[in-house]
């Protein structure tokens, strides 16, 4: 929650894809989709200059560079056609996908009569992934096309609202802007994450995950980053790649220990990688072609850090070697070099255990942006009253990906208790200890299970019972004026308020619950919240999504409380 999200980038990537997000600032409000600056195959690299011209290098040898079949393949970075403009790329196996700055797909390879081909039906697409065999799109529409290279995209039935995609080797993930996550393909090692070893040909939502910002997925095992900076994984983990000390399989997402900041993961056949939002990289798994970076050929099975140059602000991987892109747009590359996929121009066959700089001009975010103007709103639906106040909670990062979207429908218990601990922790700055024990018996395996355990613990929350929390209950009016003015004297340190000033302002004053009472004249008194039309405080109505979040803003920026600047 530290962190401010202001561009979403949503990416293709590599034969294990993902999608990023920058820890940068803007005051832009708008999600920015399609920005993959460099991916990697099996034995081939591509990478995308900031002008927009693809450079290409390693094995050829079903035309992944670009190249017709006369030419082997490159050593090092080669450009492939100086009228390419390009805004992000994506590489399979032995293929490779350019997307247009016009929304055009073209792939490169596969042994067809061409190198470079445009992908038909395909228009106004937004971002590529790309799988062993088949290739991602996604529109401006939110709708996703699947195709195995060389045959004709459709349309993959049952996602809607789509912000990002991700493709593993056989296994395929979409993200909504709601922050929910949908699977569906090969599943023998757990990878779709649904607590089954069964494939799924259409999607199904992932349950267990929520306020997802970043997806990725690597041959059989696939990574996700929550909007708290954690880190979640599962899948096969026969080397270590899930990052849990062990090299047990796992067909349900677990939560990967000390990081806490990540923004961005990303995954090759059998290890995984972290970005954090301070530029630091940890790498973790198989190690046996140097692909962890530490100098070693080592496997780990936790993540270690590992030693870079400059600031990274993007990570990729292919089959067995892994990139980073600094904020200057350098290129850095490690791991299996047998067909000369690092691009260093080595001899074959010598592999690199640590970081070594490839190229320069690699395109940026800020480039990315630039170069392609469709946007989609995370703001959609947002009532014309609340406009004032919700881009700025945006900006802030205090508005979850779960409420994306949903600002009209009411809001739950659990929603609020978790929106109100996440506050909590990026204006402290500190994190809340997890309790080991609640009284409440229905919040287990639920998606705010952590952020309900929190708020009890700090007293911010009480149950509707002894025994029950109700998280998926709706919150009244009169309960959000508890847990909001509860809230502020938690931050404030001084006791709940109980003294009772007039509650004559509102005129149906008699059907506040007597318990309610001081919270709901706190509340009024500090500006926090407002009665409604004609006089009336309606404490029994229930509060929407955005009006939930405005009363936050109001609350968060109330210069009696100095909790943010002002500037």
């Amino acid at each position: 929650m530290n962190r401010k999200i202001v561009y979403l980038i949503l990416s293709a990537a590599i034969l294990f894809t993902s999608v990023f997000v920058p820890t940068s600032v803007s005051l832009a409000s708008s999600v920015v989709q399609a920005y993959t600056p460099v991916a990697g195959g099996s034995a081939h690299t591509i990478a995308l200059k900031n002008d927009g011209t693809i450079w290409t290098w390693g094995t050829n040898r079903r035309m992944q560079l670009g190249w017709d079949s006369g030419t082997e393949g490159w050593p090092t970075p080669t450009q492939v056609d100086e009228n390419i403009s390009t805004i992000s790329v994506a590489a399979g196996i032995d293929f490779s996908i350019a997307l247009w700055y016009d929304g055009n797909v073209y792939v490169l390879g596969t042994g067809g009569n061409s190198p470079v081909y445009l992908v038909p039906r395909l228009t106004g697409i937004v971002a590529v992934a790309a799988g062993q065999n088949d290739g991602l799109a996604l529109d401006r529409d939110g709708k996703v096309w699947q195709w195995t290279i060389g045959e004709t995209p459709r349309e993959v039935q049952r996602l809607n609202n789509i912000a990002a995609i991700a493709a593993g080797g056989s296994h395929f993930f979409a993200l909504t802007f709601s922050g929910e996550v949908w699977a569906w393909g090969d599943n023998w090692n757990g990878q779709l994450g649904d607590g089954t070893f069964t494939n799924a040909e259409q999607p199904k939502r992932i349950d267990s995950l929520a306020n997802i910002i970043y997806i990725t997925a690597g041959n059989t095992h696939s990574l996700a980053v929550a909007n708290d900076g954690s880190v979640y994984s599962w899948g096969n983990n026969d080397n270590g790649q899930l990052g849990d000390g062990t090299k047990e399989t796992r067909n349900s997402p677990i939560k990967i220990e000390g990081i806490t900041n990540a923004a961005q993961v990303s995954a090759s056949a059998n290890s995984s990688m972290v970005l954090t939002d301070d530029n630091k990289i940890y790498t973790w798994g198989n190690g046996e072609y140097g692909e962890l970076g530490d100098g070693s050929i080592s496997s780990e099975f936790t993540p270690k850090e590992i030693e870079i140059e400059g600031k990274p602000i993007f990570i990729a991987s292919g089959l067995n070697h892994n990139f980073y892109v600094t904020d200057n747009g350098d290129l850095y590359a490690w791991g299996r070099n047998n067909s000369n996929q690092l691009g260093i121009d080595s001899e074959r066959n010598i592999n690199q255990n640590q970081p070594v700089k490839v190229a320069e001009g690699l395109s940026v975010a800020e480039n990315g942006a630039k170069l392609y103007d469709i946007y989609t709103n995370p703001l959609n639906g947002v009532s014309n009253w609340a406009k004032n106040e919700l881009p700025n909670l945006y900006k802030m990062n205090v508005l979850p990906p779960m409420m994306w979207g949903r600002y009209q429908e009411n809001v739950t218990r659990a929603e609020f208790a978790g929106l109100l601990v996440n506050t909590y922790e990026a204006i402290q700055k500190k994190n809340i200890t997890i309790p080991n024990y609640t009284n409440f018996t229905d919040i287990e395996n639920h998606v705010y299970e952590t952020e309900i355990r929190k708020a009890f613990e700090i007293e911010l929350v009480l149950g509707v019972s002894d025994t029950s929390f109700n998280p998926q209950g709706r919150i009244t009016r009169q309960e959000a004026a508890k847990m909001i003015c509860t809230f502020v004297a938690i931050m404030e340190d001084f006791p709940p308020p109980s003294d009772v000033t007039s509650l004559a302002y509102y005129n149906d004053a008699n059907k506040i619950a007597q318990w309610a009472v001081p919270f709901v004249a706190f509340a009024h008194d500090n500006d926090i919240m407002q009665g409604k039309e004609n006089g009336l405080f309606d404490p029994l109505s229930n509060l929407t999504c955005e009006q939930t979040l405005a009363m936050l803003y109001r609350t968060i920026i109330n210069p009696k409380y100095n909790w943010v600047s002002q500037d």
